[in-house]
C-alpha cells in the first residue's frame, strides 16, 4: 500500500460520509524521526479527510512478532522473570527512535497536532452512533476547540 492508494481511500470513503478514524504508533523498531514527521505530516495534509485518530508508542508485547524475532527487527528486549505479570518488554533499538525518543515525538504531536481531532467525547466508538443519527461525518459539534489557545506557543512567536 503506498501513501498514495491510502490518501484516495480517505478521500473517497469521506466523501460518501465514512468517519475515518486514524489508528497509529510512533516507534517501532526501526523507524527514524524523519519517517514519524512524514506519517505526521500525511496526516496533517489529508485532515481535511480524518475525522479522529488515537495514537500511542509501540510497545513491544510478550507474545508480539517482534519479540518473537528481535533480530529481524534488530533490537534487544529484557525479559522479564517468569513471575513478573507485565506482558511487555522494555527494549533498544539498533537503528532509529529509542523508546524515549519515540515519546517526544508522540508529545510533540500530542501538543501540536490539528485540534479537530480533539472530540468531545470520551468513548470514541460513540462517534459511529452521532454519524448514524445524522447520517453524516461533517460534525463540527463533536470537535473540542479550547477557547483559549495553548499560552506558551503564544509566548513562544512573541
Amino acid at each position: 500500500t503506498t501513501t498514495d492508494v491510502i490518501q484516495r481511500s480517505l478521500e473517497l470513503s469521506s466523501k460518501h460520509g465514512v468517519w475515518n478514524h486514524i489508528m497509529g504508533f510512533f516507534g517501532f523498531p526501526g523507524e527514524r524521526y524523519q519517517d514519524a514527521k512524514f506519517s505526521i505530516q500525511f496526516l496533517e495534509d489529508n485532515r481535511e479527510h480524518v475525522h479522529s485518530i488515537g495514537f500511542g508508542t509501540f510497545d513491544l508485547g510478550r507474545h508480539n512478532p517482534v519479540a518473537k524475532h528481535p533480530e529481524k527487527f534488530g533490537l534487544t528486549y529484557y525479559k522479564n522473570p517468569e513471575w513478573d505479570l507485565a506482558l511487555d518488554y522494555y527494549y533498544t533499538v539498533k537503528d532509529g527512535l529509542s523508546i524515549e525518543d519515540a515519546e517526544r515525538v508522540f508529545q510533540e504531536f500530542e501538543e501540536n497536532h490539528y485540534e479537530g481531532w480533539d472530540l468531545r467525547i470520551f468513548v470514541r466508538e460513540y462517534v459511529f452512533l452521532y454519524v448514524a443519527h445524522y447520517g453524516t461525518n461533517k460534525l463540527p459539534a463533536l470537535q473540542f476547540k479550547p477557547a483559549v489557545t495553548n499560552p506558551l506557543k503564544k509566548m513562544a512567536s512573541v
